[in-house]
């Protein structure tokens, strides 16, 4: 069994997250097993359970329960259009320790370690399996390598947050609506849009297409709401493939696909494979621009930790200019 870890921190430059990962099988959180590079994920048709330990300090303001803001940034991924996620609130806990226990654990008083990482806000663990067919903690054997097993969030304590917006702090659902992404086994997107960028805003629960795309890549309806298509090609550089390039479409046109979902537009976003090939899933019909840039800043590559890893390499290729041409998908 693997164990990862991911967070969410905070942002001083705001200006950039109101403005305006990557959504496709290669913004999730990879495992590399046996030579082969596997999408953590949970099993679609499982029954999902998380607990809350409801306990908090006086580091959460505001009136509003924390177990109702949790359950509506579950909520905002359980309605998402283009997936099917099975996942319920079970009951609540004092637990205060977390791992690979059978429990997947909300909790705002466990001594998570933030020491190396002061501004992380919140981190999300998740054990996965090695191998299928083995024990799988919770009475039954795995269905496949990168199947998530245990995921708790922790959030830390030594930031301040509000529940309702009538105190400083971070706003505690756009946090957890974040943290919930990297439950369901999404990794950070380096569109700015989307909720699953490594940065918070001061409030954003909404999902975006970007966010839409990746998470109905591994829990897609049989039925979607939305059809959708896929951008495939090749980011090359001096004749050269160029790996951990962020290839993104972006919209060039007023249409809304997901408007009666509360969606809210973004570009939809890949990051290229050791080839220099990319496929960018979860594209409504429209017309975009499609433009590959190198991971240079904001967004570096420690910020989609374990991406090089996956691939046995030590770090994304950045040494080239952002590169752009038109597509449309009908």
């Amino acid at each position: 069994m693997n164990m990862r870890r991911f967070a969410i921190t905070s942002f001083v430059g705001a200006v950039l997250l109101v403005l305006a990962p990557a959504a496709s099988p290669h913004s999730n959180n990879l495992t590399l097993i046996g030579g082969a590079v596997h999408a953590d994920r949970w099993p679609q048709s499982a029954q999902l359970v998380w607990n809350i330990n409801p306990a908090h300090g006086p580091n959460i303001a505001g009136a509003r329960p924390v177990e109702d803001v949790v359950q509506a940034a579950f909520d905002t991924w359980t309605s998402a259009p283009n997936a099917a996620l099975n996942v319920t609130r079970g009951n609540d806990s004092a637990v205060t320790t977390f791992g690979m226990d059978g429990t997947n654990l909300i909790c705002f008083v466990c001594h998570g370690d933030f020491d190396s990482e002061p501004e992380t806000l919140a981190v999300t663990m998740t054990t996965v399996a090695t191998e299928a067919g083995v024990p799988d903690g919770n009475g039954g054997t795995t269905q496949f390598a990168g199947q998530i097993l245990d995921a708790d969030i922790i959030f830390n304590s030594a930031h301040d947050f509000t529940v309702d917006g009538s105190a400083g702090g971070q706003d505690l659902q756009t946090v957890a609506t974040h943290e919930i992404g990297h439950f369901f086994g999404l990794a950070h997107s380096a569109v700015v849009r989307a909720v699953m960028y490594p940065f918070a805003p001061p409030m954003q629960t909404r999902l975006s297409y970007d966010d839409v795309a990746a998470i109905s890549v591994n829990y897609g309806k049989a039925a979607p709401d939305i059809p959708t298509v896929s951008i495939a090609g090749t980011v090359r550089f001096g004749g050269a493939g160029v790996f951990g390039a962020h290839v993104f479409a972006d919209s060039t046109t007023s249409a809304e696909p997901f408007a009666a979902f509360n969606i809210r537009k973004s570009p939809i976003g890949a990051m290229t494979l050791p080839d220099g090939s990319y496929v960018i899933s979860g594209v409504p019909a429209d017309s975009y621009t499609v433009t590959a840039e190198p991971l240079d800043s904001p967004v570096v590559d420690s910020n989609l930790a374990g991406y090089a890893a996956a691939y046995g390499r030590s770090a994304m290729q950045t040494g080239f200019t952002t590169r752009w041409h038109y597509a449309r998908k009908k």
